[in-house]
């Protein structure tokens, strides 16, 4: 039954895992449309009125060129920022919590296996039985003798 719990465990991570990673995808898109947008609309406005401004003062070719390293500066930057996404730290905690229940499902597993064969045979079962019981018993001795006052 433990074992099952663990799996919706591990299945609720991963869940929320792959939620939070589409979030953090779905951000990176909308900055890299932004960076797209601004690159291809409101820049076109501000060249305009930039070059209007500075054309009388430098020159047209001189006013074009400052107006393009301006743009790519720009474009540059808000295309760094959609390709660098800053971690998330709860989709990096719920995949530690699905490592952790997957893995733990594993080793219950391994141990049931390891233990099958054994409880098919009857005598295995007996001397299972009888080291339990043996356990159980010198656990118990030995709790009570740690209680005596010296």
């Amino acid at each position: 039954m433990r074992a099952f719990r663990l799996l919706e465990l591990a299945r609720q991570a991963e869940l929320l895992r792959w939620r939070r990673m589409g979030r953090g995808l779905a951000l990176q898109e909308a900055f890299g449309a932004a960076a797209a947008g601004f690159g291809l609309l409101a820049a076109l406005m501000l060249h305009l009125a930039a070059f209007i401004w500075l054309a009388p003062r430098l020159g047209p070719v001189p006013a074009a060129l400052l107006l393009a390293l301006a743009d790519a500066l720009l474009c540059g930057l808000l295309a760094w920022r959609a390709s660098h996404p800053g971690p998330d730290r709860i989709a990096l905690e719920a995949r530690q919590v699905r490592d952790d229940a997957l893995r733990a499902v594993g080793s219950e597993a391994t141990s049931a296996l390891a233990l099958a064969p054994l409880l098919r045979n009857p005598a295995a079962r007996e001397g299972i039985a009888k080291g339990i019981a043996g356990l159980g018993l010198a656990g118990l001795v030995l709790g009570l003798l740690s209680r005596r006052d010296p």
